[in-house]
């Protein structure tokens, strides 16, 4: 069984790889004008639900309704995944293969499903790992943990605005808003 320091290491690195997934969409959405589609944007909705049962983990101790959270997220956002994977597995004749650019041979809703399928397989590992804390025990977050969190929240808050730039108050359409 791995120490409870290495834990929450392990915690918030799994923060950073997440977000680190998101910072890439932010590339490809602002440096090479590739707008995220509407199930682009679900799918970070659910990357970010990952993120919050972590970040759950962080500031309220390792506990198995965290992870569940992390599941729960997981699970749903990759049907979103799938879905976007299924379109483009069989294009109409003529038509693209896929929704934006390649990284490593997949599309970046490839790369989601992986992902959410790791977040799973990861929570599972960290159940395994892990014995519930006491609930009324205080914990103080190590540095490293802090700073993950917060770059995760200017993270959260630079999505919020990209995607009201993008859809305003309505509902995101394929190509911007919505006429």
């Amino acid at each position: 069984m791995m120490n409870k320091p290495a834990l929450y290491i392990a915690n918030s690195t799994a923060m950073l790889v997440v977000s680190s997934i998101i910072i890439g969409a932010f590339y490809f959405q602002f440096v090479l004008h590739e707008d995220p589609c509407p199930l682009c944007l679900l799918q970070r909705m659910g990357m970010m639900g990952v993120i919050f049962g972590l970040s759950l983990n962080t500031f309220f101790g390792l506990r198995k309704e965290h992870f569940g959270i992390v599941i729960l997220a997981a699970l749903a956002a990759s049907v979103f995944s799938v879905r976007q994977i299924l379109l483009h597995i069989a294009p109409v004749p003529g038509e693209p293969t896929g929704f934006g650019s390649e990284v490593f041979g997949m599309h970046l809703y490839t790369w989601a499903a992986v992902i959410f399928i790791a977040s799973i397989i990861g929570s599972v590992v960290f159940l395994f790992l892990i014995k519930d804390e006491e609930k009324s025990q205080k914990r103080t977050p190590l540095t490293y943990e802090k700073v993950v969190f917060y770059l995760i929240i200017l993270l959260v808050v630079g999505n919020i605005i990209a995607t009201f730039f993008e859809c305003q108050l309505g509902p995101c359409c394929e190509d911007g808003p919505c006429p």
